[in-house]
């Protein structure tokens, strides 16, 4: 047997460390990082140590695996978008080096390519790491929400911030909104519909989200309560539509400023003067990381986004940019639509639409390094990308 496959190997035990251990470890750190990770950098740091450089070197021992890493159509999309959004950085009027942004499809690819590995060793092993971190989410949720009623809000604090390396309300309500729809899914594939640790969670990020004041994410999970309407147990589902009007209907008649407070805080006219913007160049965008600056009449700030990362795509890529982005999400979809009978499927496919739908009200930031936007993209991107490989190996995929 040759060195390069032979089991006792030490680039192979090194291997299998990597892809048995630290990956998942990595995984579940991304997962859970910004809940604990006190400091930024620190969120940044531990994702290059835990989860992008063991992904290299996994892949420096097992070259052949590549192969089948990159044979995917899922991750050929995402190759191809990349590289036009870089390609974009040549008429940008960006103010961050070409360095650096270049880095930052490399770390995407990095999540990607690690969470491949893992779904290629042990599948299993992804939705395991999903569990506990949704477990560790609910568990610093309830801590955050207990101490912002007890302690921030007679203080005269109007919103949960967030906690750790999460600092702004709307931005925690990504993270929350994200594992809310994760313990939805898990509610759906429960046995029973009387599922005390799935709904207790629920509850805690339900109210956790409501204390933040963002909105964004309660269009997510509509949307991914839906996708379940659509692919699971549709009596669970009414049951859930049934107990979320009651829900809703409690909250007007308690607190209905929650609802009413702040309209539609400015959108419309957001997205308008976002559009006006894009149509200055709308073929191929105004190039990657170029500045925007959103004026609008009755705010007295102004913008740095369009609150819809469809809109900045189409700002910074043009209408090319958005094609090649909306064919990703394309063939998301269709293999998530194809297996959706693949409980791991179900959940990957779940929290991408709460990403996507989320993204329709919110955000801007597409491709940056890791933080909050992750959980609405690249994360649910990568567990898609994952199972599609899984799905694969068994003969089962597209």
């Amino acid at each position: 047997m040759s060195a390069d496959v032979s089991v006792r190997s030490p680039s192979r035990q090194v291997a299998r460390v990597i892809n048995s251990y630290i990956l998942p470890l990595g995984w579940l750190v991304i997962l859970t990082g910004m809940f604990w990770a006190w400091d930024r950098t620190l969120y940044h740091k531990l994702f290059y140590v835990l989860l992008a450089a063991p992904t290299l070197v996994a892949l420096l021992l097992q070259p052949r695996m590549l192969k089948d890493l990159a044979n995917n159509p899922l991750f050929m999309a995402f190759l191809v978008f990349s590289a036009y959004t870089m390609l974009t950085i040549a008429w940008s009027d960006t103010e961050n080096s070409v360095g650096s942004l270049l880095k930052r499809p490399l770390y995407i690819t990095m999540l990607l390519l690690s969470a491949g590995i893992i779904a290629l060793h042990a599948s299993v092993t992804l939705t395991q790491c999903v569990r506990l971190a949704a477990l560790v989410a609910a568990t610093a949720a309830g801590i955050s929400l207990i101490y912002f009623v007890a302690v921030l809000l007679p203080a005269g604090a109007m919103r949960l911030d967030g906690f750790g390396a999460l600092y702004n309300p709307l931005l925690t309500a990504h993270v929350l909104g994200a594992f809310a729809a994760v313990w939805l899914v898990f509610w759906f594939q429960g046995q029973r519909a009387l599922n005390p640790v799935a709904l207790a969670c629920l509850f805690v990020l339900g109210a956790a989200i409501l204390a933040t004041g963002s909105r964004t994410p309660l269009v997510g999970l509509s949307a991914a309560l839906g996708w379940l309407l659509i692919v699971g147990d549709r009596r669970r589902g009414l049951l859930a539509v049934g107990t979320i009007a009651i829900a809703v209907v409690a909250v007007a008649l308690v607190y209905p400023e929650a609802i009413t407070q702040r309209g539609v805080s400015y959108r419309p006219a957001i997205w308008m003067e976002s559009l006006r913007q894009i149509g200055e160049h709308p073929w191929f965008g105004h190039g990657y990381d170029t500045a925007m600056t959103v004026v609008v009449p009755g705010m007295e700030r102004t913008l740095a986004d369009p609150h819809n990362i469809e809109l900045g795509v189409l700002y910074a890529g043009g209408v090319v940019g958005l094609v090649l982005w909306m064919a990703l999400y394309g063939l998301a979809m269709y293999f998530c639509w194809a297996y959706r009978k693949h409980p791991g499927v179900v959940l990957a496919g779940a929290w991408l639409v709460f990403g996507f739908a989320s993204g329709l009200t919110e955000g801007n930031a597409f491709m940056s390094r890791p933080k909050e936007h992750w959980f609405l993209i690249w994360i649910p991107m990568a567990l898609v990308y994952g199972q599609w490989l899984a799905l694969g190996k068994r003969g089962q995929a597209v």
